[in-house]
């Protein structure tokens, strides 16, 4: 009786496991594939941004419209721009006598400006101290002679400390 149920139960274990492999049982399940009649709409990729420019050229013509556009708020006399990948450094020379709320306002009208002229920024770091504004005029002067931006890198990280981003 014992040699039965030991031969019954290993003829019922190899059943068990045939149907397993020849049903599917304990495959892997597939995903079903789409019916033919389904629609499917076309993925239109976003497009892509275009890069800053990274010849010194173009970046100087680039900081000079922004800075030109800078000059266009109400209470600036002056602006320096200096661009560093995506971010731009600002340093702006206000009119005599403009009250601190008032200065705030120039360097959110100044920053939002620039953001609407080039899209492509994604820091605007303005500032209206006269030694920021003096560092980075030297900076722009020297990007302009076609010095790499790399040179003033100690320089723009100290200037990035002394500043918060107005804008991003």
């Amino acid at each position: 009786m014992k040699r039965t149920s030991v031969l019954f139960g290993i003829v019922v274990l190899f059943f068990v496991a045939s149907l397993c492999l020849a049903g599917g049982g304990c495959r892997a399940e597939r995903k079903p594939a789409p019916s033919p009649g389904a629609p499917t709409s076309p993925v239109t990729p976003a497009p892509a941004r275009k890069p800053m420019p990274t010849d010194p050229r173009e970046t100087g013509r680039l900081a000079d419209r922004l800075a030109t556009e800078a000059k266009r708020v109400e209470g600036v006399e002056r602006a320096t721009v200096v661009l560093a990948g995506n971010t731009c450094y600002v340093g702006l020379d206000i009119r005599d006598g403009v009250e601190r709320k008032e200065t705030n306002r120039i360097m959110e009208e100044v920053a939002e400006r620039l953001k609407k002229t080039e899209p492509r920024l994604t820091r605007v770091m303005v500032s209206t101290d006269a030694d920021v504004f003096t560092r980075l005029k030297r900076i722009a002067d020297g990007l302009k002679q076609g010095r790499p931006i790399s040179a003033f890198t100690r320089e723009l990280g100290e200037i990035n400390r002394r500043m918060t981003p107005v804008k991003r």
